[in-house]
């Protein structure tokens, strides 16, 4: 009876683990999208309107949902230090702390963006943004293609391992 239990137990963690691991690859999905969406509503403001930096993100903090818009609305809430501190370094720390689960280049690219936003010529940072958008729309489109597969060895593997555990142990 106590090696069923045990069976069960180990046969469970195990999913439990693939399963975790599928989630994972899903948030960094969503939070992609996320940041995708706050960059193409950042563009349009910024190329419509001119808003202000401080404006521009209390905006897209009510106005973007997800780890995007967090992330809008931490940059506004620190925008009191602009004068201590350059945007450009409030961009990066807000960053790390709300985009923490992308992937490094996703999180590299945003960065880069980041030392654009509010120095430069209105033209350049809309160049800037188009780019970063683009790259991150690609890199998510090659993300969700590899989902599927992705789900598949890391139940997979997970099962797998559960099993070859539960061989040894019994």
């Amino acid at each position: 009876m106590i090696r069923l239990l045990g069976a069960i137990m180990i046969a469970g963690a195990s999913l439990a683990i693939g399963l975790g691991y599928v989630a994972g690859e899903a948030q960094k999905l969503k939070e992609l999208r996320s940041l995708i969406q706050l960059l193409k509503e950042i563009r349009g403001e910024l190329g419509t309107r001119s808003t202000p930096l401080p404006q521009l993100m209390e905006l897209m903090g009510r106005r973007c949902s997800g780890s995007g818009g967090r992330f809008a609305m931490a940059l506004y809430e620190r925008m009191d230090e602009l004068g201590e501190k350059e945007f450009s370094q409030l961009w990066r720390e807000c960053s790390q702390q709300h985009l923490a689960s992308l992937e490094a280049e996703d999180r590299d690219l945003a960065l880069s963006l980041g030392l654009c936003l509010g120095r430069y010529e209105l033209d350049r940072q809309l160049s800037e943004l188009d780019i970063c958008i683009e790259l991150l729309e690609n890199r998510l489109a090659g993300y969700s293609s590899r989902l599927p597969e992705k789900r598949r060895v890391g139940l997979g593997l997970a099962c797998s391992l559960g099993a070859l555990l539960l061989i040894v142990l019994i």
